[in-house]
C-alpha cells in the first residue's frame, strides 16, 4: 500500500486535488466506470441496509424499479415497500413531465 499512499502524496503536493476525500471519490468514480456491475451490487447493499429506497436504489444501479425488483427476487432479497408517498409523487410527476 505504500506505492498508493506515496501517489496520493505526490497528487496533493502537485496541487492537482485538494483533498485526499477528493482523490478517492474521484478513484470510486473511474472504478464505477470501468465496472458498472458494482453499482449494482452498491444499490443491493444500500438497499438491504435500507439507506435507500427501492425507487433510489434502482436509479444507483442504474435500472428501471421492475428491472431491479428482478435482481432483489433472483438473489432471495425480500422488496419491501416502505416508499414515502411525496417520493412517489415527484417520480410519478417526473415521467408524466409535470
Amino acid at each position: 500500500m505504500a506505492t498508493s499512499d506515496e501517489e496520493i502524496e505526490s497528487l496533493l503536493k502537485m496541487n492537482i486535488y485538494g483533498s485526499k476525500k477528493d482523490i478517492v471519490a474521484d478513484a470510486v468514480r473511474a472504478l464505477l466506470k470501468s465496472r458498472p456491475g458494482l453499482k449494482i451490487e452498491i444499490a443491493i447493499d444500500r438497499y438491504k441496509r435500507r439507506k435507500a429506497s427501492l425507487w433510489r436504489a434502482s436509479e444507483i444501479a442504474g435500472m428501471a424499479v421492475e428491472e431491479f425488483k428482478e435482481v432483489l427476487a433472483s438473489r432471495g432479497i425480500k422488496i419491501v415497500s416502505d416508499g414515502k408517498l411525496d417520493e412517489s409523487r415527484k417520480r410519478i410527476g417526473k415521467v408524466l413531465g409535470a
